[in-house]
């Protein structure tokens, strides 16, 4: 059934291609007859179109920027590896000067208070041993000059030693007398008036301590007792018992003579003798702390 209908259209588009051939032909031998002119009635011209309102006039698009060029990758890598800008830091607020009482430095903690000085009171009548540095003659010394001693004891109190042994004492020579001729005999007084201890000085008052030197009747004496026996023994050689009354009278002169001539002992202390002075004003000494 499809093979009869393909062979029929096939036969049929056949003639028809034939029969188109065939009136081209004749058609170009043959120029077509022109129609007949026919009068047409006339028409009457139709009315002029009301004119249209012009469109407004409509504002042109911007033109686009091109778009940049893709850069290369190399350009695209350091431009990755190029760090941003940092922003900018906010500008500092202004700083108000503090008032002058705020403005100075912080001071440090003050140091630790020193523990209280202590104190030992030395009452009068206390006796300071003392031991001499210079030597004291009433016959070299005078009156106000100053002599060297040292404390040779410790000095206690409460149990606790106020003037440590070695201390410097310094004292004075407050009268000098030579011995005389005749009559009187040499006297030498002393006091202490300072004391050194513990790098600290301290004035002090003592009663006097005066030392007198020995009588000499019976040294008189016997010197004048020495001179009669010899004139006696020259005067008896010479003229017998008379001279001898005599020569013992003129001895006895002889000797008198000797003893009004010769000055009595001196007072002399020796260095490192030892002395004690006694205190007439009680003494306020500091303690170690």
């Amino acid at each position: 059934m499809k093979l009869t209908t393909g062979i029929f259209l096939a036969l049929a588009l056949g003639a028809t291609g034939c029969s188109r051939n065939r009136n081209e032909s004749a058609g170009e031998t043959l120029p077509a007859p022109e129609p007949p002119a026919v009068s047409e009635p006339a028409v009457a011209p139709a009315p002029a179109p009301a004119p249209r309102p012009e469109p407004a006039p409509v504002a042109e698009p911007a033109p686009r920027a091109p778009k940049p060029a893709r850069a290369a990758p190399s350009a695209r890598r350091a431009e990755a590896e190029v760090p941003a800008p940092a922003p900018p830091e906010p500008a500092a607020p202004p700083v108000e000067p503090l008032p002058a009482r705020q403005a100075t430095v912080q001071e440090a903690p003050p140091a630790p208070k020193p523990p209280e000085p202590r104190y030992a009171v030395i009452p009068a009548g206390t006796l300071l041993q003392a031991r001499l540095q210079d030597p004291l003659d009433s016959a070299v010394n005078l009156t106000g000059d100053g002599f060297r001693a040292i404390l040779d004891q410790d000095l206690v109190i409460d149990g606790e030693i106020a003037i440590p042994r070695g201390s410097a004492l310094d004292g004075k020579v407050s009268h000098v007398q030579r011995a005389g001729r005749v009559q009187g005999r040499a006297t030498l007084s002393l006091q202490l008036v300072r004391v050194s201890a513990r790098d600290s000085s301290y004035a002090l008052q003592t009663a006097l301590r005066t030392f007198e030197a020995q009588a000499s009747t019976k040294k008189d004496a016997a010197k004048v007792g020495i001179g009669a026996g010899l004139g006696a023994v020259i005067g008896a050689i010479a003229g017998g018992g008379k001279g001898a009354a005599i020569g013992a009278a003129a001895g006895a002169g002889a000797g008198g003579a000797t003893v009004m001539a010769t000055r009595g002992d001196e007072v002399k202390l020796e260095a490192e003798q030892a002395l004690d002075f006694e205190l007439t004003e009680e003494l306020r000494v500091a303690l170690p702390r």
